[in-house]
């Protein structure tokens, strides 16, 4: 009788366990507002004096984009925040940037899945913490030499969306 309520002790306590940061498929239904897009620079781009890694606070784009995760596996946008981003370093080590607001919409659709805090679409890991998810794209930014005629470095593209 002393092994039976040793192995129900057990088992109880093993699924009894949670997380509040773990995701779940509920928790990640809805809609996130992209609030954060940065390279890892603190930068003035419009000028004004105040210096920003929050690329968002320095563009005069529109950003519409919301990513929307559904019940049924699928992650989407019908507006994604899209600039062209041409980048400088000179040799004195300043940036400079040269910047296009995109035009029209570009969407997508994709299958999502949820382990533990990650959520995995379209080939990359993003994190749940706090009702932010965190996704970050490697070496998706160049950085060219004065004349842009050589690439001299690459930067990661962090993205922060909060959950409406």
């Amino acid at each position: 009788m002393k092994p039976l309520l040793l192995i129900a002790l057990i088992l109880v306590s093993i699924t009894s366990c949670s997380s509040d940061d773990t995701a779940t498929d509920s928790n990640i239904i809805g809609s996130w507002q992209l609030t954060n897009y940065d390279i890892g620079l603190s930068v003035d781009i419009d000028k004004d004096e105040n210096f920003n890694v929050n690329l968002l606070d320095e563009l005069n784009c529109q950003n519409n984009e919301v990513l929307m995760f559904e019940a049924n596996g699928t992650v989407s946008s019908n507006d994604t925040f899209n600039p062209t981003l041409l980048i400088s370093k000179s040799m004195n080590g300043e940036y400079e940037f040269d910047v296009e607001c995109a035009e029209g919409s570009i969407s997508f659709a994709s299958s999502y899945a949820v382990d533990n805090n990650e959520v995995i679409y379209s080939d990359n890991i993003s994190t749940i913490s706090d009702n932010k998810l965190y996704r970050t794209l490697e070496n998706v930014i160049n950085v060219y030499n004065d004349d842009f005629t050589q690439i001299i470095e690459t930067r990661d593209l962090n993205l922060i969306y909060t959950k409406q």
